[in-house]
């Protein structure tokens, strides 16, 4: 097999690992008719994706369970100013109602952090929806952060959501809308490369969905920079499931959405999703000798190479669309971290990279060891393994010498 059979069969297996036209149908029925369910009970609010459902980098959980199902996040934007509601009283507004009512009561999860609704099986695939109150961030703050911001347009959109602390809930800004606006600015030119032809796949495989390939959602378009992402965050699922407290020390997903993105924006957008996850690494490389050298030395060495910093030793990873995040916290928490991520960095390179020369057994064991027995397998079949051998003809006895 070539290399570029062996990419298509890569990019095959991440394409099983995302959310299917059904499922992301069934998706944006399901949190709009949550939307009109509060509405008429009393509660104006906006409810809007984030993460992974909003970026288009969906890839199934759990390494550990290949029928883990999606999760989704959703934030429930109240339509009032942080300063009129505490977050305590936020948070109980939207739980009173979603646990009195008969349609999600009996789905509700409660979580510190979000309401979760979890929901039957679609084809085989089941999934939940996490909702996370809100409300518009003050001004006086707004102020604050576009003082300190590269991005002081993307500042607008901040909102305030309840954290909790100690049993009980303060507010924290955060700007999911914000973040996105500046990913798919990033993303545009990557998309635009690619859009007629991943669109028109999309239709092939989707006709009885789709009447015309212009009924397709833009929201499933996936642009090589998303699937760069996809790639890493599987791959990184499967790496940490390894840890026992590999869930605690894996990178968070806007830790890879964020480094990816930014180091996207300095190439071309026609580039392939293999040279491109090649530059990727590459990159994480050059970061990697944060771990021995100085800030001084690296910064002549690299001139102009931020998307990751170690100022005074405290590494800083900054959140483009607020300001006073830092995405890279946990890294000066527990030194471990940023060793296990440049590591896990390494593993992808050879997994993904470099297996791409080896032999077919061997390339086959490196995917599994990137995806998984189970997704290979279902995705390729018995495509890599190793052939058996031709049968041996039986040896015919020589006759005797004196016959």
């Amino acid at each position: 097999m070539s290399i570029n059979d062996r990419q298509r069969d890569i990019l095959k297996i991440i394409s099983q690992l995302d959310m299917t036209p059904t499922m992301y149908k069934n998706a944006v029925t399901k949190y709009t008719s949550i939307a009109k369910y509060l509405e008429n009970n009393g509660i104006e609010a906006d409810i809007y994706p984030q993460g992974s459902f909003a970026l288009g980098t969906v890839v199934r959980p759990n390494a550990k369970d290949p029928n883990a199902s999606y999760d989704l996040d959703f934030v429930c934007q109240l339509r009032i100013n942080r300063n009129e509601l505490t977050a305590a009283e936020s948070w109980k507004v939207v739980e009173d109602i979603l646990n009195g009512s008969d349609l999600y009561g009996g789905k509700l999860s409660i979580y510190d952090k979000c309401f979760t609704i979890e929901y039957a099986e679609v084809g085989g695939v089941g999934f939940s929806i996490d909702i996370v109150p809100a409300a518009d961030e003050n001004e006086e703050n707004k102020i604050r952060l576009r003082s300190k911001s590269k991005n002081p347009g993307l500042i607008d959109t901040a909102i305030a959501i309840p954290k909790h602390c100690e049993k009980i809930y303060n507010w924290m800004t955060n700007n999911p809308k914000g973040y996105r606006a500046w990913f798919n600015d990033i993303n545009a030119s990557f998309k635009a490369a690619s859009r007629v032809q991943y669109r028109q796949m999309l239709f092939e495989e989707n006709r009885s969905l789709y009447a015309s390939v212009e009924e397709i959602p833009e929201e499933l378009e996936r642009s090589t920079m998303q699937r760069i992402i996809q790639i890493l965050k599987y791959h990184r699922d499967m790496y940490y499931s390894k840890f026992d407290n590999g869930d605690d020390i894996k990178p968070i997903s806007a830790i890879i959405n964020t480094i990816v993105a930014r180091i996207s924006s300095s190439v071309s957008a026609s580039i392939s999703v293999f040279d491109l996850l090649n530059y990727v690494l590459g990159e994480f490389a050059t970061y990697a000798q944060y771990q021995t050298i100085t800030e001084e030395r690296f910064a002549e060495r690299y001139q102009g190479k931020n998307v990751i910093g170690r100022k005074n030793g405290k590494w800083t990873i900054e959140n483009p669309a607020n300001p006073e995040d830092n995405l890279a916290d946990q890294w000066n928490q527990d030194a471990s971290i940023p060793t296990h991520f440049f590591a896990w960095a390494k593993a992808v390179r050879e997994d993904l990279i470099d297996s791409l020369q080896l032999s077919d057994e061997d390339f086959r064991a490196r995917a599994e060891t990137a995806f998984g027995l189970k997704v290979v397998a279902s995705t390729w079949g018995t495509k890599y393994n190793k052939v058996a051998p031709k049968p041996v003809s039986p040896i015919i006895p020589a006759k005797p010498w004196r016959a």
